[in-house]
């Protein structure tokens, strides 16, 4: 079970403390910016894990268009994917 802490609108970048996603909506990278290389899980709204990746980066151009719930170790942010 996911909580959004940062309800942001998912049309803008989003901001969690010093952690920054963007673009957002994206279509083939998302970014992180403000913190440390980790673990990265996208998760579908069904909470289905669909893309683990390691490092600032998560290449999502391989999904299908949609809202996805993208954690950052403890923090869970939405982001829009579209072509």
């Amino acid at each position: 079970t996911f909580s959004i802490s940062n309800p942001e609108t998912a049309t803008e970048n989003v901001q969690m403390n010093s952690i920054v996603i963007y673009p957002n909506p994206t279509q083939d990278m998302l970014y992180i910016s403000g913190t440390t290389p980790q673990t990265l899980r996208v998760y579908d709204l069904q909470g289905r894990l669909v893309r683990t990746e390691r490092g600032t980066q998560v290449h999502v151009a391989e999904l299908n268009n949609g809202i996805y719930l993208l954690q950052i170790g403890t923090q869970v942010v939405r982001f829009i994917k579209k072509d």
